[in-house]
C-alpha cells in the first residue's frame, strides 16, 4: 500500500471525495453520477450525526478513498449501522480499502459497540465482496434489479456482519 494515512474526513476533503465519486471505475460501483458536485459531498459530511463516522485515506496530501458508517437513529435499531467504502481507481487492489474498512470496524466494535453492520454491494463486484467476506460479512439477500448501472439493471447483495460471529 502506498504511504497512506487513515483519518477522519474533513470538509476540506470534499473536492477530493467528489472527484473520486465521479471517476470511471468507481462511479459505476457506488452508483454515483458524473454531475455530482463538491457541494453535495460537503453537505453530506456536514449532515453526519454524532455517532456517524467518515474516514478518508490520504496519500500525498489528497484523499484517495473514503469509508462511512451511518449509525441507525431508530431506537430498536440502535445496535445497527450501514457502511460504505470507496477507493479511487488508481489505489484499488493495494490495501487502501482494507485499511479503511479496518478503521471503520475498529470504531464500530470498540467505540460504538455496534452489534450489526450492513451494506449493499453490486452482485458482480467480486473484489469488494471478497474484502467484505474477509472481514466477517456474509451475503444475506440478493436484491434483483435494485440498481441501474450504465443503463442496465444490476443486482445488489445485502451483506451483514454480526459482531459475535465476527469474533469482535
Amino acid at each position: 500500500m502506498p504511504d497512506t494515512e487513515i483519518r477522519p474526513a474533513r470538509l476540506e476533503d470534499a473536492a477530493d471525495i467528489a472527484a473520486i465519486r465521479r471517476e470511471d471505475g468507481v462511479r459505476e460501483n457506488i452508483l454515483a453520477v458524473t454531475s455530482e458536485r463538491t457541494s453535495d459531498v460537503r453537505r453530506f459530511l456536514s449532515s453526519l450525526g454524532p455517532d456517524d463516522r467518515a474516514f478518508v485515506a490520504v496519500c500525498e496530501g489528497a484523499a484517495t478513498g473514503m469509508a462511512v458508517l451511518l449509525h441507525s437513529t431508530a431506537p430498536r435499531r440502535a445496535h445497527c449501522a450501514s457502511i460504505a467504502v470507496m477507493v479511487g481507481a488508481e489505489n484499488q487492489g493495494v490495501g487502501v480499502g482494507s485499511a479503511l474498512l479496518k478503521r471503520l470496524l475498529d470504531e464500530a466494535d470498540r467505540e460504538l459497540c455496534l452489534h450489526r453492520l450492513e451494506l449493499l454491494v453490486l452482485a458482480d463486484n467480486s473484489a469488494a465482496i471478497s474484502l467484505y467476506r474477509k472481514n466477517g460479512f456474509s451475503i444475506e439477500a440478493r436484491r434483483r434489479h435494485a440498481a441501474v448501472r450504465n443503463g442496465d439493471f444490476a443486482d445488489e447483495f445485502m451483506m451483514a456482519r454480526i459482531s459475535a460471529e465476527a469474533g469482535a
